[in-house]
């Protein structure tokens, strides 16, 4: 089945790519990975990674790839290539899944720190933190739509471009992984995964072409590590010491 392989595809190309990264990038020891450490003995990088070329290769990659499909016309045709696959294959579904979806990372991230599985903030720190990235990603999601006026898969608006649902729920990957990710990758690919079964429900329902949800992802990522760094310069200056993230 055509789609099949599409959907396949939009999915966990991106996952495998992000969870391959985030697993390289822990350094904690496999046996002790779901054991809670001290914050002084957590993998604590400089502070100048916070938002180094290496943490930005992903959503840059992302963002990139949205603004080139505006001008590409070979982007543009794999976006109808994917639309026609989704029309042909499972016309007429509809599910609205993905509106509750997008927000299940931000809420395993709540969850889990109230069973007990602590993360690097607590409840005021993520909540600062949440909602910077969701201000900052706001503003720039609804500056795109308006400037960039693409017209919907379905025909409805002329909005598309990028994928707000998509934002969202990266976003919450993004605390996820920045949270949890020093107990174990586990923990990222699945806010990862959450994020990008979004993703693939914007595309199956004809809400979205594939480069709107790319893009997307791409801005919940960027503006999360951004928040994340600019907490940590307000948390520098007011506790006079250093918590860092990777």
């Amino acid at each position: 089945m055509k789609f099949a392989t599409a959907a396949i595809s939009t999915v966990i190309a991106p996952l495998l790519l992000l969870s391959s990264l985030n697993a390289s990038a822990q350094k904690t020891d496999s046996v002790s990975q779901l054991v809670e450490k001290p914050l002084h003995i957590r993998p604590q990088p400089s502070g100048k990674n916070y938002l180094s070329a290496k943490s930005l290769i992903i959503p840059g990659t992302f963002i990139s790839y949205g603004f080139s499909t505006l001008e590409s016309g070979a982007l543009q045709k794999v976006n109808r290539g994917i639309c026609e696959e989704v029309t042909e294959d499972i016309s007429g579904f509809h599910t609205r899944v993905d509106d509750y979806l997008q927000y299940a990372p931000t809420a395993s991230v709540y969850l889990l720190n109230a069973v007990g599985i602590k993360g690097r903030h607590k409840f005021v720190g993520r909540t600062v933190i949440l909602a910077m990235s969701s201000i900052l990603s706001a503003q720039l999601v609804t500056a795109l739509k308006h400037g960039t006026y693409q017209l919907r898969p379905d025909g409805s608006t002329y909005n598309s471009f990028p994928s707000g649902h998509t934002t969202t729920a990266f976003i919450g990957a993004e605390m996820m992984n920045q949270e949890f990710g020093w107990r174990s990758p586990w923990y990222s690919v699945a806010g990862y995964a959450m994020a990008s079964g979004t993703a693939a429900l914007r595309i199956v329902n004809n809400r979205h072409w594939l480069s709107d949800v790319i893009a997307g992802a791409g801005i919940g990522m960027l503006t999360t590590k951004c928040s994340y760094w600019l907490y940590s310069k307000w948390e520098n200056r007011k506790r006079g010491k250093q918590v860092l993230y990777y």
